[in-house]
């Protein structure tokens, strides 16, 4: 999409973020959500800038949300209707509705459709394509056909596959025990991404039991010794959403240490830092 803003018309914090954070488009957001809103949005550029933003990430990362995103946009606009810029823009929203109307009918059309009578390359196709959803529901789904997918092909990668989705759909519990079994069929079986594999467990497990301080703790440390880790080009816990949850909740157990390593990370990727973990660190 092609920014629909002039940048030198921007508040001067604005362009600022905007120049810092360019290539990661959810902190902008994050921004504006926090300083702005939009019963104060007067200036037009600024909420087609706020609309760009907001966009920019919700096709790249919260995809079960372009609907919802592309409403608020269409809304936060209205006032400016008259302006040939917007009424511009407004022509590109109307080109992303239409696709994610498409895309909407495809997933219902996955989650209908009869998976056992498809060829194998088919049956990989609509896993993968449920599991890049959000929604719960189409994840539970590709979980399932990725254990099917195991089944016929006894490719390990699927059975990661359907465990790290698994999680991801809600089923924590069970994708433990799947985990478990993972770790123990590494022990026998080759397998060439092992490390990244290994990292997504130690990650998930540190997040399951972020209730629990001292399985918070093992986990960490389970995964900082895990000789499979230093395979991995990127750090622990590799998802930066973790970063996040692990930087507040190893705060609140008064995990110093483990702490401070996060929050390096939050800066080196340009992330926010939590407010009471900032708070902590004195700004």
């Amino acid at each position: 999409m092609k920014k629909p803003f002039d940048e030198k018309t921007l508040p001067l914090d604005v362009r600022k973020q905007y120049k810092e954070n360019r290539k990661v488009p959810c902190n902008i957001l994050a921004y504006l959500e926090e300083h702005y809103h939009d019963e104060q949005m007067e200036n037009m550029q600024l909420a087609l800038f706020f609309s760009y933003i907001e966009i920019e990430c919700a096709t790249t990362v919260y995809v079960d949300e372009v609907g919802e995103v592309l409403k608020k946009a269409r809304a936060r606009l209205e006032r400016f209707s008259e302006s040939p810029q917007v009424v511009s823009f407004l022509r590109e929203l109307e080109k992303l509705e239409r696709l994610e109307k498409r895309r909407r009918n495809r997933l219902d059309k996955l989650l209908t459709m009869d998976f056992d009578s498809l060829d194998l390359s088919e049956k990989k196709d609509v896993a993968y394509e449920l599991s890049d959803s959000k929604n719960t529901e189409c994840k539970a789904l590709a979980a399932q056909y990725f254990l099917k997918l195991y089944q016929e092909t006894k490719n390990l990668h699927y059975f990661c596959n359907y465990a790290s989705t698994l999680y991801r759909s809600g089923q924590k519990r069970e994708a433990m025990e799947a985990y478990e079994r993972i770790v123990e069929l590494f022990k026998t079986e080759a397998y060439p991404n092992k490390g990244w594999v290994m990292m997504t467990i130690h990650a998930d497990r540190m997040d399951f039991f972020k209730e629990e301080r001292l399985a918070f703790r093992k986990h960490w440390e389970s995964a900082k010794t895990d000789p499979y880790l230093k395979q991995v080009t990127c750090e622990f816990p590799g998802y930066l959403g973790y970063l996040t949850s692990f930087a507040e909740v190893s705060l609140q157990y008064g995990f110093f240490d483990i702490c401070d390593e996060l929050v390096t990370l939050l800066k080196k990727n340009k992330l926010p830092i939590p407010p009471k973990v900032k708070a902590y660190y004195g700004g």
